[in-house]
């Protein structure tokens, strides 16, 4: 390309119609952002009135919720529409802006994986220190941390010229911003390291301290039957069980995101991995708290009127044997 025809953000605009294909990748966005969205104020609501998340887990994991929300936000209300409508005049600096916007909060859920493992940690390995630990400076303290750090990496884009991301609904992923006609290479320098080290601390690292986790579990499990039926340690399994779930996800889709690299090239299945993935986690974090924990479920059954059907159950008996009440 020579300096008479390169136009900045070029990369970002639209087709000017939107074709099968744009239409079905909008939608889908849109509408899972959407989903994704509602399902983070539903992981709000539950944190807030099911006494089993009032704890140092709880905490970190409504943190984590929160880093959700800036990207199902962004899924939502631009990048899911704009691929619907593929306009061919939008500014560089607003898909540069949504980018990072969603970077940030996604940096942030992506690093509390690393907190909740090691919250689950403590919780089956040294139930006696857990709280003495997971006291609130400290768990405050560690979302500060992490939140800080996530607006620090993200300004390495603007300390680091020619390093820009932005979403391009012809592409329909994030894709490396040109700066200048005579820029030998099409790729990012920094998206790269910083994905692949949240791929080595945040996922790998992740999987490690889960890993030891389930150790202790098993070995519990085989040393102490007692033990093991535990209200408690049983509640602490099903809480480890959430956070290796999400864990997983995570860590396919940072992987799918490294192997394409903000490639426009990328296959449909890389395309719907390394972007609309993030996504699936998000809806797939609301099923799993409703699955993982019978607590949240009997919340929502009292909610919406339903009574257990145990209880339900036990009463038409008592009715049954003392019918003069």
């Amino acid at each position: 390309m020579n300096s008479s025809t390169f136009v900045y953000g070029s990369e970002l605009q639209g087709r000017g119609y939107a074709t099968g294909t744009d239409l079905a990748f909008g939608w889908f966005t849109t509408i899972g952002g959407i989903v994704a969205f509602f399902g983070a104020i539903l992981n709000f609501y539950l944190i807030k009135n099911v006494k089993t998340f009032h704890s140092a887990f709880g905490f970190f994991w409504g943190a984590r919720t929160v880093g959700e929300l800036g990207s199902d936000f962004v899924y939502g209300v631009y990048t899911g529409p704009i691929t619907i409508l593929q306009p061919t005049n939008i500014p560089p600096n607003l898909s540069i802006f949504a980018y990072h916007f969603a970077f940030v909060f996604t940096y942030i859920q992506c690093v509390m994986h690393w907190a909740v493992a090691l919250n689950r940690l403590v919780a089956v390995c040294f139930p006696i220190y857990y709280r003495k630990i997971f006291n609130k400076k400290l768990c405050v303290a560690v979302v500060v941390a992490i939140c800080v750090k996530a607006l620090m990496i993200m300004l390495l884009y603007f300390i680091f010229p020619c390093n820009h991301i932005g979403y391009s609904p012809r592409f329909h992923e994030n894709v490396f911003i040109k700066c200048s006609a005579d820029l030998d290479r099409d790729y990012s320098l920094i998206a790269p390291v910083l994905y692949k080290t949240c791929f080595t601390v945040a996922c790998a690292g992740t999987g490690v301290v889960n890993l030891i986790t389930f150790g202790k579990i098993a070995h519990i499990r085989l040393t102490s039957k007692v033990a093991y039926h535990e209200k408690e340690f049983k509640r602490d399994v099903r809480l480890f069980t959430l956070g290796v779930v999400q864990d997983v996800c995570m860590t396919v889709v940072v992987a799918a995101i490294i192997v394409c690299n903000n490639d426009v090239d990328a296959p449909v299945i890389g395309v719907i991995l390394s972007y609309d993935g993030l996504v699936f986690i998000y809806i797939i974090n609301t099923l799993s708290m409703v699955f993982f924990n019978p607590e949240c479920r009997r919340f929502l059954l009292r909610k919406a009127g339903r009574p257990n059907s145990i209880s339900s159950y036990m009463k038409n008996l008592t009715t049954i044997h003392n019918p003069q009440s």
